[in-house]
This record gives C-alpha cells, structure tokens and sequence, in this order.
C-alpha cells in the first residue's frame, strides 16, 4: 500500500516536471526572420565573402545575395542575432550594411479627395 502511494506520488512529480519543461522549450524557442540588408557588393568574389562569412554561422539559416541588387537576404534566429549584430558582421567583413525597409504588398491606395464619394 505505501508502495503504491510513493509510485503515485513519484508518477505527480515527473509528469509536473515534464509539462513544466516542455513550457520552458516553447517560451525560448525562437522565431526565424528574413531580412534583407542594402549593401554594396563589388563583384563575386564579395558575394562570396559574405556567403562564406554568414554560411556556417550558428543561427543563420539562409543566405541570398545579388550583386545585380546591391543586397543580401539573411534569415536567422533572433534568438541569436538581431539587425544590429548583423551590421556589426558586415563591418567585420568591411562592408556596410542597411536593413531595407520593404513596402507592404497589401497596401491600399488613397483616392484623392474629389472621388471620396465613389
């Protein structure tokens, strides 16, 4: 019979663990953005540069540049890295960097005053 209550009571105790640690997992999983950063870019071997640079880095999943585009499109964690590490990458690289601002797709277009009516 106490047997049978130190199991139970052992059985409480490791299922509350388990659904505390799987709460703390959710909370500091982190969330992938992709952004993509102005930069001058001279020739393919710049692209290179940066696309061995940020490759292997842990945190950065993808890294996209266009030397037509003067950009590079990075997509990480930001549980590791944030816009301003990455410029600071860039800097290292002696290249400088900008977040681009994009328009939205979505946006609506204001008709002018004199056709508010229709």
């Amino acid at each position: 019979m106490k047997t049978m209550k130190n199991f139970k009571a052992i059985m409480l105790l490791f299922m509350v663990s388990l659904f505390s640690m799987t709460l703390a997992a959710q909370e500091q999983k982190a969330e992938e953005v992709t952004v993509t950063y102005s930069v001058h870019l001279d020739c393919k071997s710049c692209v290179k540069k940066v696309e061995n640079h940020f490759g292997p880095m842990r945190g950065i999943k993808k890294v996209k540049c266009s030397l037509e585009n003067q950009t590079v499109e990075l997509t990480y964690s930001t549980k590791r890295w944030d816009n301003e590490k990455i410029v600071a990458e860039f800097k290292k690289l002696e290249l400088d960097a900008k977040p681009v601002v994009q328009a939205c797709s979505t946006a609506v277009q204001k008709k002018p005053s004199c056709c508010a009516g229709h």
